[in-house]
C-alpha cells in the first residue's frame, strides 16, 4: 500500500500539467507574429540581393552621380592662394606651361577647374587634391623632404628669309623658312630634407593651411599634406623652415579675397579658366629670392635653304 502512493502521486502531476498547458483551444492559435517577422527578413533580404546587383552592374552611373554631387564639380571655378617658404624666403612657383584642372598663373594663385580634366570627372570631388597640384607642378612632398622640378618649356621659333635678287636671274626669288624648337629648363631641381641647416635652426617640411583669406591663424600639417582637399578661397604656404618658426600667408591673399567677392559660389562661368592667363615670371634671385626663376629667351637658328628643324636644351641657372 505504501509503495503505491508515489507513482499515484506522480500521475495526477502529470495529469494535472496536461490539462493545463495542452487543452485543445491551445493548439487553435496560430503563431501570427512568428510568420509576419519570417515574411519581413525575406523581403529585406531579396530588396539587398536586387541593390547588390544593380551595384555592380552600374558601377561607372553610380559614381559619375557621386562625383557629380561633390564639390568642386565641373561647374565650379576656385581660386586658393599657394607659395612656398624656404627659409623664411617666400618664392611664387612658375606660371603652369600646359592647360589643365590645376594650374597656377605665376602670381601665386591657384585655378581648379574641374571642367578641364580628362577624363571628365578625375578632377571633382574627393579627386581635387593638393597632390593633384603639386606633381603636375614638379613638386614632391613628403613627411621628410621637399623636392622642387621647375618645368620644362617649350619654345618654336620661325625665321623666314628672303634672298638676295640677281641681276642675271629673271625668276622670282624664293624664301627659305627655318623652325627651332628650343626645349628650356627654368631652374635645377632643389631639395629639401628635415635636418638641413636654414638661419635660425634645422629645417622641417610642413604646410600651413588657412580656411580663407580672413582666417587668422591656420593649421599646420608635417603628414598627409598632400591628401588635404582644395576648398574654395583656401591659403597654402609649403615651408622648410625650423619648427615653431612663424611662416606668413601667401602675397596672394589679397587675390584670393577680391575673388571671394566677385564670386563667391565659386562658379564657373562657362569661359573662364579655360585657358592659362598671361603671366610674366620674375627674373631669377637665386634659392634664396623671393620668387623662382624665370626661363632664359630661346635662341633663333639660321635659315638655311630648307626647311628644317632642330631641338636644343639648354638650363638656366639658379639657386
Amino acid at each position: 500500500m505504501w509503495g503505491a502512493m508515489p507513482g499515484e502521486n506522480f500521475s495526477r502531476r502529470v495529469a494535472r500539467a496536461a490539462s493545463v498547458g495542452g487543452g485543445r483551444g491551445y493548439r487553435r492559435q496560430t503563431p501570427l507574429s512568428w510568420y509576419a517577422i519570417v515574411f519581413l527578413i525575406c523581403v529585406v533580404g531579396i530588396a539587398l540581393i536586387a541593390y547588390s546587383r544593380y551595384e555592380v552592374s552600374h558601377p561607372a552611373t553610380a559614381t559619375a552621380k557621386a562625383k557629380n554631387n561633390t564639390p568642386p564639380t565641373a561647374q565650379n571655378l576656385w581660386k586658393v592662394g599657394l607659395e612656398l617658404d624656404i627659409c623664411g624666403k617666400m618664392q611664387k612657383l612658375p606660371a603652369s606651361t600646359t592647360p589643365g584642372p590645376f594650374t597656377t598663373d605665376g602670381s601665386g594663385v591657384v585655378t581648379i577647374a574641374p571642367a578641364l580634366a580628362s577624363p571628365a570627372g578625375s578632377a571633382s570631388g574627393s579627386h581635387a587634391t593638393l597632390n593633384a597640384f603639386l606633381v603636375p607642378a614638379g613638386i614632391s612632398l613628403t613627411t621628410t623632404n621637399l623636392t622642387i622640378t621647375p618645368p620644362v618649356r617649350p619654345s618654336t621659333t620661325t625665321t623666314t628669309t628672303a634672298p638676295a635678287k640677281s641681276s642675271t636671274s629673271t625668276s622670282p626669288a624664293s624664301s627659305t623658312t627655318s623652325t627651332s624648337t628650343t626645349t628650356t629648363t627654368l631652374a635645377p631641381a632643389r631639395s629639401y630634407s628635415n635636418g638641413q641647416r636654414c638661419e635660425g635652426g634645422k629645417g622641417v617640411v610642413q604646410t600651413e593651411v588657412w580656411a580663407s583669406p580672413s582666417a587668422k591663424s591656420g593649421k599646420i600639417y608635417t603628414r598627409n599634406a598632400t591628401a588635404i582637399r582644395f576648398k574654395n578661397g583656401q591659403l597654402f604656404t609649403i615651408a622648410f623652415v625650423p619648427k615653431g618658426a612663424s611662416i606668413p600667408k601667401p602675397s596672394s591673399a589679397g587675390a584670393i579675397a577680391q575673388y571671394l567677392i566677385a564670386n563667391p559660389a565659386g562658379l564657373s562661368t562657362g569661359t573662364t579658366g579655360s585657358t592659362l592667363p598671361a603671366s610674366s615670371v620674375p627674373s631669377s634671385t637665386g634659392t634664396t629670392g623671393s620668387t623662382l626663376p624665370a626661363s632664359s629667351v630661346p635662341a633663333t637658328s639660321p635659315a638655311s635653304s630648307t626647311t628644317s628643324t632642330s631641338t636644343t636644351t639648354k638650363s638656366s641657372s639658379g639657386g
